[in-house]
């Protein structure tokens, strides 16, 4: 078996509007280095159908009912063979060049967190915004600031598997529990200086409201799961 440097995770569901782009960015971004596992929750538009038109680029398929994305991250990063693990939705991309960049810190550090920056997209493919932070800020934990964007982050495999699997009943702020749970057991993650993924905003992405600061527009579970981070993690 190869030595794999990283894993990437693709949860779909009903997908079929975008995800021809995600799955051509991931050709693009191909490495022996990497393996692609894609994890879909059954869906009932041409999802598949387009997957198959790619499947020869990816290490594992699945396409069943599930219990939601944290379910489908679960079972992905079970699959996965990587020394590192990371996701891409399947109505994002990778943002060209990108993973090579990436891939070469990880062979050459051994964090067992690292995050990267990400770009907004539009529902064209237009950059509507672009993020980038510094490294980890202790100070501004308290206030429950901590710098890391989801769509650009990495965790060692190891560290997956001591920390435990992302949050079944969060179903919007999985990711961000999950960085909080580290940070609570004393994991520190690195900054990688590149502009890693793309993450589209558009109507029917989940957590776009919060993301574009319209917060009066979060679904109510949203606004639970954020009250409840708090609680847990910086009241």
């Amino acid at each position: 078996m190869r030595d794999l440097i990283l894993s990437v995770v693709v949860p779909s569901y009903n997908s079929a509007e975008y995800i021809e782009e995600c799955l051509k960015s991931l050709e693009a971004e191909q490495s022996p280095d990497v393996e692609y596992i894609l994890m879909d929750g059954g869906s009932t538009d041409e999802t598949m159908e387009i997957v198959e038109r790619y499947k020869g680029l990816f290490s594992f398929i699945v396409s069943e009912k599930d219990k939601g994305q944290s379910d489908a991250f679960n079972k992905g990063y079970a699959r996965a063979q990587g020394r590192y693990i990371t996701w891409l939705n399947s109505d994002d991309v990778f943002c060209p060049g990108s993973l090579g960049k990436v891939v070469d810190v990880l062979k050459n550090g051994n964090g067992r967190w690292y995050t990267a920056n990400s770009v907004y997209i539009d529902s064209d493919s237009k950059v509507t915004r672009c993020c980038q932070s510094g490294g980890f800020e202790r100070s501004a934990l308290p206030f429950g600031i901590l710098n890391v964007f989801g769509p650009s982050t990495i965790v060692r495999r190891d560290l997956f598997i001591e920390a435990g699997e992302f949050r079944e009943d969060f179903h919007f702020c999985m990711d961000t529990e999950y960085w909080w749970r580290l940070v609570k057991a004393g994991e520190v993650y690195e900054r990688i200086p590149v502009y890693f993924w793309a993450l589209r905003l558009h109507e029917a992405a989940k957590t776009a409201s919060a993301i574009t600061g319209e917060f009066d527009k979060r679904p109510p579970r949203m606004q639970e799961e954020g009250a409840m981070l708090s609680e847990m993690y910086y009241p």
